[in-house]
């Protein structure tokens, strides 16, 4: 179900989606900037909960990224255990989302605008009885976007086997900085974001077919009943998306395009769990060159 909302309950609904979120939290707006309430009431939790993977995607002021998301604030964000924060330099659009609801609208992460600017929104639920498509949509474009563009930051949390399933938190590590470079005259260096991601967030269908944890426990489903695992196929030959267009006498762009209706890439550099799932890998070169191979039986596709 959508609904269009506005005024207090549009403010207090983005409040609930950050301050609610478990496992996921994607927040894409152009402006950032957090008063007392955001960091102390809102966020301030989410620093103990290391399951929680947070995404940050902000943008505008190429030359000036400070003006976007001030550096105070960029420092508050890099300190949490499991968070990726992407540049995005024509970003326009605001949209939050959690494991459960997601708000596309038209304000900014910016108190100002919460206390001051009149605003609009659509929400929109997931749900395993189908949800809301334009959550869905809305959450794709969010992850192909997130892709084609700048990753300045990434933590990851790490932790040690207990027992059979357990696990214990040990503290997160920094796998990727460019802030530095970012804030010193703009980005030069072009990551994915996806090369950081797991299963959860590559594959985009996954996340939109798991169900809360409430409707698990409520309907006793079990999640091998919900997201359907394929069989990988059998490994054949390995061929570069041009050697394996030329066995159908198709362009590089042209067997991009089907994989990624295939819903096996995200774009010529990223691939999704379902991509992997059929035998599609990366190949890197001694010099840490890497590129994507595709088994030659995909030929059939194109």
């Amino acid at each position: 179900m959508a609904k269009f909302i506005t005024g207090q309950e549009l403010t207090e609904e983005v409040y609930e989606i950050i301050h609610k979120a478990k496992k996921q939290l994607l927040i894409v707006s152009p402006y950032i900037k957090l008063d007392d309430y955001f960091k102390k009431a809102l966020f301030e939790n989410h620093k103990r909960n290391s399951e929680l993977h947070i995404i940050i995607a902000f943008g505008k002021n190429e030359k000036h990224p400070e003006k976007s998301l001030k550096v105070e604030d960029l420092n508050y964000f890099k300190d949490f255990p499991n968070v990726s924060i992407v540049f995005i330099p024509n970003l326009h659009a605001k949209y939050y989302a959690n494991e459960k609801r997601g708000i596309i609208t038209s304000i900014n992460l910016y108190d100002y605008s919460f206390k001051n600017n009149v605003e609009f929104g659509v929400i929109s639920e997931t749900s395993i009885f189908g949800g809301s498509g334009i959550d869905k949509q809305a959450w794709d474009e969010s992850m192909k976007t997130l892709g084609k563009n700048y990753t300045i930051f990434i933590r990851r949390p790490n932790y040690k086997k207990k027992y059979l399933i357990a696990k214990d938190y040990v503290g997160s590590e920094t796998r990727l900085d460019l802030t530095d470079e970012l804030l010193n005259g703009g980005i030069k260096t072009k990551r994915s974001v996806f090369e950081f991601m797991d299963k959860t967030f590559v594959d985009m269908a996954d996340h939109m077919e798991r169900p809360s944890r409430e409707e698990f426990e409520k309907q006793n489903i079990q999640a091998e009943t919900i997201i359907e695992v394929q069989e990988p196929i059998v490994k054949d030959k390995l061929l570069s998306a041009t050697n394996l267009g030329k066995l159908k006498d198709k362009s590089f762009a042209e067997v991009i395009e089907v994989m990624i209706a295939k819903g096996y890439v995200l774009d010529k550099t990223t691939i999704t769990d379902k991509g992997r799932l059929v035998g599609i890998e990366y190949k890197e070169n001694t010099k840490g060159n890497k590129w994507i191979v595709y088994p030659q039986s995909l030929a059939e596709l194109l």
